[in-house]
């Protein structure tokens, strides 16, 4: 994606509305007070909460004219009526009001009065038709047929095996300590995940998301599966946003998106979302569209950080870091 930072003025106006969501059901929460700082600290800006005023969505949209910026805020003021945990009937109408004031027409915003009227199937339906799990589909239709979706169908319920794409696989293990290969080899054995080919095995079409995992390097942990799809956000060129709203809801609000994974809640913290976004975004290449990996299976982690442009998370780490107390464990 393309991510735009703010000037201060603009990051003010931003924070207004983010406060006015945050408090239309009359509470500003220790988690809505929490994100509005991790926005400062990675924007750079340092008004106090008193100073930062209500705004109306009117009063916003003459204010805010930039149409990238209103995205971007429209997406955070979703966030922002999550990351308490909960959908709130208030909070929902006001982000719907902002987004119509700023002729913004995010589907995100859609997926909230999803959430908030408990649509969970109407949800799940409207994420799948957008997620990249769509493009694959259509891409092996075109390329492979009946025959290769079926493959594919089968590997994404873990019952297809194929001995010979096993073997290939399996051979990373000989590969250069830190290249790529020999990297997702040992990925796999130590988190007890089945390679392409074995029982159980994810299909390779998604593989890119394990080389995001280790390219970015974060771990499989529920938090650092959120930092991780923000960093797919970041790189993504289509539709990035989904990542966020994803995650946010799989891991923060408790709602399950994927039957392969439980529903957890309190994961999504604002500063390493936002650092790992900014991580995905400063790349060179979108890993989900015409990257190939096997290329490179015998290149070092580090080069093709290098290469890609994957900048370490300090890069990102706000002057207000410079106390190593206060720098986020990321």
């Amino acid at each position: 994606m393309e991510l735009k930072i703010p000037t201060p003025e603009q990051a003010y106006w931003g924070l207004r509305a983010m406060k006015t969501v945050a408090l239309a059901d009359g509470v500003l929460d220790d988690s809505e007070r929490h994100m509005m700082e991790a926005v400062q600290r990675i924007f750079g800006t340092t008004y106090s909460p008193q100073e930062i005023a209500p705004i109306t969505p009117d009063e916003l949209a003459r204010s805010f004219p930039d149409p990238h910026l209103r995205q971007q805020l429209a997406q955070g003021l979703i966030v922002m009526s999550l990351i308490d945990g909960k959908a709130n009937a208030q909070e929902t109408n006001l982000v719907e009001q902002f987004a119509q004031a700023l002729e913004v027409s995010a589907l995100e915003v859609k997926g909230l009065r999803h959430v908030l009227k408990g649509e969970i199937f109407q949800l799940r339906l409207d994420l799948v038709r957008r997620f990249w799990l769509r493009d694959k589909v259509k891409e092996i239709w075109n390329t492979e047929g009946i025959g290769g979706l079926y493959t594919f169908m089968r590997g994404m319920l873990g019952a297809y095996e194929d001995t010979a794409l096993a073997a290939r696989y399996q051979a990373l293990k000989h590969y250069p300590s830190g290249s790529l290969g020999r990297a997702y080899w040992e990925y796999c054995r130590k988190n007890g995940f089945a390679l392409p080919g074995e029982k159980g095995g994810a299909p390779e079409q998604i593989l890119f998301h394990d080389c995001a995992h280790l390219l970015s390097g974060y771990g499989t942990a529920p938090e650092e599966e959120v930092q991780v799809a923000c960093f797919s956000a970041g790189f993504q060129r289509r539709d990035p946003w989904l990542f966020v709203f994803f995650v946010l809801l799989q891991f923060h609000v408790g709602i399950r998106m994927t039957p392969i994974t439980e529903a957890r809640t309190g994961f999504f913290d604002p500063t390493k979302a936002l650092i790992a976004l900014r991580r995905g975004a400063a790349m060179t290449v979108d890993l989900n569209n015409g990257w190939e990996y096997w290329p490179v299976m015998g290149e070092q982690v580090e080069e093709l950080r290098r290469r890609y442009n994957i900048l370490p998370a300090e890069a990102f780490y706000p002057a207000s870091f410079s106390n190593t107390s206060e720098k986020p464990r990321l």
